[in-house]
């Protein structure tokens, strides 16, 4: 798999030492090891190749080696880290994808029963904008506009 760095890191240890690294603060190999549970000499193998690949400086401190990103390894976690995001199972994100199904179904219901149907997931939606996370939040603002517009500006 040499020469294909970018699927080096849609292995789990890879990944998750990148991760560690851009974590612990000091890093150094041992901590590293133990943050992915795998072992000294696999973990300095996956270090050397993000080594090779300009991700990772090592800089001796007495008889242990700190590791610290570089700049395209600070890059790297951040869009590793982004692609865990992305991919996690969110139940908020669940449940908004749930709302905005009943939403765009009530669309084409008479005005009474699209009423009777999207007006209390108003209160599902106030959940949602109390939650964690700016996208989320944005996400939920949005569907209860698009709520108020169903129902006509009555909500």
């Amino acid at each position: 798999m040499k020469g294909e760095l970018p699927f080096f890191f849609l292995r789990e240890k890879p990944a998750m030492a990148l991760l560690a690294i851009r974590e612990l603060d000091p890093a150094y190999v041992s901590a590293v090891a133990k943050a992915v549970d795998s072992n000294v000499p696999h973990t300095l193998k996956v270090l050397a190749e993000m080594e090779a690949a300009g991700l990772i400086r090592s800089e001796p401190q007495g008889r242990i080696r700190r590791l610290n990103l570089t700049d395209r390894g600070v890059r790297a976690a951040a869009a590793i880290s982004g692609l865990i995001d992305a991919l996690k199972d969110d139940p908020l994100r669940r449940r908004l994808a749930r709302l905005e199904e009943a939403v765009l179904e009530a669309k084409d219901l008479p005005a009474e029963e699209a009423e009777l149907r999207i007006g209390p997931l108003r209160r599902d939606l106030a959940k949602l904008l109390a939650a964690e996370g700016e996208e989320v939040r944005e996400a939920a603002r949005d569907l209860d506009r698009r709520i108020v517009s169903t129902l006509g500006g009555r909500g």
